[in-house]
């Protein structure tokens, strides 16, 4: 860990409410050290000293120019758009003002894999998506690999252009958002990927992208990183390579997969490896065996999602896990983190919804932390649920925003994820006409 300290005061001053309270915040061995000013209100004091000694309760992953990374999806601290994050974060629960730290972005729903458990895989209500052929010129770009779009939704519109993209990342800085993610489909099949990536300012927010891996070599990756990319999740749905190439309806993927870390691990960017927990995975310990690739390829960050009955997996409710997997899943987690000492360090969906320590104030992101856009503009709490609040296409971000957070049910808090609650999706999913594309208009459910 560097022995530079690196220093940021945060003022809080654009949220009125707040404006009294400010913070010397330092990065320096290995911790981060901070000094409020004594005429803050106490409880304002007291949630930030919590926020920074939650990091601390956690070793750093990373260190950046005297900074330290706790978590890829956590801009570094101290830096201004770490303070975003910080003041989104004391805005939802002091002030009850619903502020997002994060979007999601689909930048493309064309994909060369064909995975059944695809979120983005949106087509008829209670069937899988149609793969639709994507022009030739996309084909040709991609070696003639196997490409075609996962989503049979919005087939009427192409996907967001350049511009409206660029527009779609100013209005989510301009919400608030601290780190912006850019998924798919396959987000590097667009090869304005690095230009969307530079046009995110590094001041307000860093950028991630979500990638099978087929297309990042040392070339892309080098590029990926001179656009100001900060961090690079691989997709990794099993230990067992044959598996991974199974689950992902292309074989060569698992093999695809190491050499994308070791490519993004050269070019210098941080890098994950995300995975997503079943009934089955749990029972055979595979997290732990993921650890241990993690561990060999020098990844940063194992992210483990809940598998969630969503896109090609709608209506497979018999797929969630059971609440002893989420107790299996929270001990093997804890006992990776404390063997590995914090490098790879595991995160999972499970803890963010169990209502543990710091996750008590964390539980669903949707509409509250963060937000999604989709290849087609919809945009949606998250990339999981399948209901549309309003297209960017047609009204401003903001103001979809506000509507949504107005909303009786996303306008509160929800200590767990919505899309795994039985009485949540009997009330806004189990009522989605059969025939339906996706994502379906909240308005029509409720007209």
């Amino acid at each position: 860990m560097s022995t530079v300290a690196a220093h940021e005061t945060y003022d809080f001053s654009t949220t009125p409410q707040l404006a009294r309270l400010r913070a010397a915040v330092t990065a320096r061995d290995g911790r981060v050290h901070v000094r409020t000013a004594a005429g803050a209100p106490l409880l304002q004091r007291a949630l930030l000293h919590l926020f920074f000694g939650f990091l601390n309760g956690i070793r750093p992953i990373a260190c950046i120019d005297g900074r330290y990374v706790h978590s890829l999806y956590v801009p570094p601290t101290p830096s201004t758009a770490n303070r975003r994050v910080v003041e989104a974060f004391l805005r939802r629960t002091l002030l009850g003002q619903p502020t997002p730290m994060a979007v999601t972005i689909a930048v493309t729903d064309s994909c060369q894999c064909s995975c059944g458990h695809c979120s983005a895989g949106r087509g008829a209500m209670h069937g899988r998506a149609t793969a639709r052929p994507v022009q030739p010129a996309l084909r040709r770009r991609t070696g003639g690999a196997d490409v075609h779009r996962v989503a049979a939704t919005q087939v009427q519109r192409p996907p967001l252009s350049t511009d409206e993209l660029r527009r779609v990342i100013a209005e989510s800085l301009d919400l608030g958002v601290g780190n912006v993610t850019f998924t798919g489909g396959e987000p590097l099949l667009r090869v304005d990927l690095e230009e969307l990536i530079a046009g995110v300012d590094p001041e307000r927010a860093t950028v991630q992208v979500f990638t099978n891996g087929l297309l990042l070599d040392e070339r892309r990756a080098a590029a990926l990183k001179e656009a100001g990319l900060h961090a690079v999740h691989v997709s990794l749905d099993s230990p067992d390579p044959r598996r991974h190439d199974a689950l992902r309806g292309a074989p060569g993927t698992f093999a695809a997969v190491r050499r994308a870390v070791a490519a993004a691990r050269s070019a210098g960017l941080l890098v994950g490896l995300s995975t997503y927990a079943t009934n089955r995975s749990v029972e055979h310990h595979e997290l732990s065996r993921i650890a241990r690739l993690a561990v060999d390829w020098d990844v940063h960050e194992v992210s483990v999602f809940d598998v969630i009955p969503t896109g090609r997996l709608l209506d497979s409710r018999s797929s969630l896990l059971t609440s002893l997997s989420h107790r299996r899943l929270l001990r093997e987690a804890a006992c990776l983190n404390r063997r590995l000492g914090g490098r790879p360090r595991v995160t999972t969906q499970t803890w963010t919804n169990s209502s543990r320590g710091v996750a008590w104030f964390i539980g669903c992101l949707a509409w509250n932390w963060q937000f999604h856009v989709n290849a087609y503009g919809e945009a949606t709490p998250c990339d999981f649920t399948p209901l549309t609040f309003g297209n960017v296409r047609e009204r401003p971000l903001d103001e979809i925003w506000r509507v949504a957070i107005a909303h009786p049910e996303w306008g509160r808090r929800r200590r767990a994820c919505r899309m795994q609650s039985a009485w949540f999706r009997e009330r806004y999913i189990d009522t989605i006409p059969r025939d339906a594309s996706l994502p379906y208009p909240i308005g029509r459910l409720e007209a």
